[in-house]
């Protein structure tokens, strides 16, 4: 008997997914834990496996298309297993075929409206409905389906905005714009930075001297490669002394509940990675316990998921504080916004060079810019510049903890 293949709930806040791709075809043979396709959540990019083995025997949902968690979106089985008629799945609100902005009836309505509708829908189409204000009966009659989903209320709602700014100040003048449909990462990025832009905080900076590191950097990467199969980074030598640094300032490695401070005991470092879909905080857990070498080796393993796609919701939870290097970029200053629910985030600038006197001769030593953000609610100013001035001992004397 075929067996529905449902899109899970990959991560605590994750409401809808995009198909990013499929990993195989309809009829071609699939494994147990064997990955079937990859979705876009609220965190990254992410393969889901399949439960059953059997043939895949249809795709329901194109690549592309953002559908609700709990959505059928491929049916398994074995062959010649028949597929139950199933209500066909609307396309993303970016493909659907949106009728112009005269033919929407302007009437705005209160929460009240949307929640006593007799109307079906999906439990996020009528949370979504109540906070836009929108009639579950004008949506049907608008989209002409049977049952409503997020995807219909979306384009609805769009479609009446447009009817509503006909008359508008956008309407004024000639001026021409692009309008980009946010994808649910760049969504659930946009709720995650509101959350933390409420949050009181603060920021502290110091110069650091890199001679020291760059120097032993330079003794590690002589057979580095050779060793271990990937160049060693100034990131992979960050890590490991963040994490010993965070060691004795615990509360930057904590979060503030309405029931009090938590202190966390492991040290799980959030690092920040650019994809071609945004940016991830995969996480290296227990930090503070791993060798550089195992360090060095987590975070190539989460950079190579990230780009291909292949992070699992494990990598991307329960980090206690992150690190953004920003320096490759050649930003010398970043005062970064937490990342909720943490207490603190370190950027690092760029390297450059400055000009300094040394037994009465001036000659130029590497230098860079570490900045910390934390919560001033759990972390006070005197505990942020402990950290700083412990971290910048680290770099400045890293054989200690590196070799």
């Amino acid at each position: 008997m075929a067996t529905q293949v449902i899109l899970p709930k990959l991560t605590y806040e994750m409401e809808e997914g995009r198909i990013v791709e499929w990993l195989c075809e309809e009829g071609n043979a699939v494994d147990a834990g064997q990955a079937l396709f990859v979705v876009e959540t609220d965190k990254a990019s992410i393969e889901v496996q399949a439960e059953e083995a059997g043939i895949l025997l249809r795709v329901l949902v194109p690549t592309d298309a953002t559908v609700p968690v709990g959505a059928a979106v491929a049916w398994i089985g074995a062959p010649g297993d028949a597929i139950p008629e199933a209500e066909a799945l609307h396309p993303p609100k970016e493909q659907q075929a949106v009728s112009s902005p005269q033919d929407i009836a302007v009437t705005p309505r209160d929460s009240e409206t949307a929640a006593a509708s007799p109307v079906a829908a999906s439990p996020v189409a009528k949370r979504l409905a109540r906070e836009l204000g929108v009639a579950l009966e004008d949506v049907q009659k608008h989209v002409g389906q049977k049952r409503i989903r997020e995807a219909d209320i979306r384009a609805y709602a769009d479609a009446r905005s447009s009817a509503m700014g006909t008359d508008g100040p956008e309407a004024a003048g000639d001026a021409e714009f692009e309008l980009i449909k946010p994808s649910p990462l760049q969504r659930a990025m946009a709720s995650h930075l509101s959350q933390a832009a409420a949050i009181p905080q603060a920021a502290a900076s110091c110069e650091v001297n890199l001679t020291s590191l760059e120097l032993l950097r330079n003794e590690l990467s002589a057979d580095w490669e050779a060793s271990h199969g990937f160049r060693l980074s100034f990131t992979h030598m960050l890590a490991p002394l963040v994490a010993r640094a965070l060691e004795s300032c615990p509360t930057l490695n904590a979060t503030w509940t309405d029931e009090g401070i938590r202190l966390y005991r492991t040290i799980n470092l959030g690092v920040a990675m650019a994809s071609d879909r945004g940016l991830v905080v995969p996480v290296v857990r227990g930090a503070n316990q791993l060798s550089l070498a195992e360090i060095a080796s987590e975070i190539i393993r989460l950079q190579r998921a990230t780009m291909g796609n292949r992070l699992h919701p494990k990598d991307l939870e329960g980090g206690t504080f992150t690190i953004t290097n920003v320096g490759m970029l050649g930003i010398t200053l970043s005062i970064p916004l937490l990342n909720p629910p943490q207490s603190g985030i370190l950027a690092v600038g760029a390297k450059r060079a400055q000009l300094v006197l040394t037994n009465g001769q001036p000659v130029t030593i590497p230098v860079t810019l570490i900045t910390v953000t934390f919560d001033h609610r759990v972390v006070d100013g005197v505990a942020a510049a402990a950290f700083l001035q412990r971290l910048k001992e680290l770099m400045e004397n890293p054989r200690s903890i590196l070799g």
